[in-house]
């Protein structure tokens, strides 16, 4: 069976994103931060699917632990395909707003560690598939989550390049989703409120990525592609959703 690996996959759209791999066949290679007790529960349920899944313990923003989690992964499984960078944070600070602390983990998980993922997948998987989840604000100025949104347009463009460097052996693309979850905290309408501010007056839902993430692997000669699926918000004015 082919591999994925999907990093940040015990929780939201990396979860939901692996349990979907997983039906459609792919032994899967977990890695998740401090969700202990809710990646336990998210690798069971993979293997209910009849495939494999080992789960790996990692914390991203240490990047000698991003540069060497493909070499582990390769060590448990040798038919990897796919690469799915979903582990992020989303820290509510304008510029003048953000702490170093902030400043220092978000580049880290949000950008570097991708960027190594994806390097030590090209040097040492070097075929398939590599999709990294992106943000419908990297197409809009909202200084509302300012390094948050410095690193997604950082990761949009090396996914460009690596798109263009890699292409022969290696396609690489992203998914930028708008409004699907809300915030982790916000109140049980938000999804709805939220909704107005969108061309289609709607909200998405998990299986609106999950479409996208099928379009990106069934299509070959899709590479270094961004599929924004958000309703439209892109195009709309500057400003945060309310």
């Amino acid at each position: 069976m082919p591999t994925a690996i999907v990093t940040g996959g015990a929780i939201r759209i990396g979860r939901a994103m692996a349990l979907h791999l997983a039906r459609k066949g792919f032994d899967i290679a977990l890695l998740y931060h401090s969700s202990a007790t809710t990646s336990e529960e998210t690798i069971q349920e993979i293997r209910l699917q009849g495939v494999q899944c080992r789960g790996y313990a990692g914390d991203l923003r240490k990047l000698d632990e991003a540069e060497s989690f493909i070499g582990k992964v390769l060590q448990d499984f040798d038919n990897v395909e796919l690469l799915v960078n979903s582990a992020a944070n989303f820290i509510q600070e304008n510029i003048e707003q953000t702490r170093l602390e902030t400043l220092v983990d978000t580049l880290n998980l949000n950008l570097m560690a991708p960027y190594l993922l994806m390097r030590e997948y090209k040097r040492k998987v070097n075929k398939g598939l590599i999709v990294n989840i992106l943000d419908e604000r990297v197409a809009r100025t909202v200084p509302t989550f300012a390094v948050y949104s410095v690193s997604k347009v950082a990761l949009k463009h090396l996914t460009e390049l690596a798109a263009v460097e890699w292409g022969e052996s290696v396609r690489v693309n992203g998914i930028a989703p708008g409004l699907i979850l809300p915030p982790q905290g916000a109140p049980p309408d938000y999804l709805e409120k939220a909704a107005k501010n969108v061309p289609t007056r709607t909200h998405g839902n998990m299986n609106d990525l999950l479409k996208a993430l099928d379009y990106l692997m069934e299509n070959q000669f899709v590479n270094g592609e961004i599929l924004f699926v958000d309703g439209g918000a892109r195009r709309t004015a500057d400003g945060e959703l309310q």
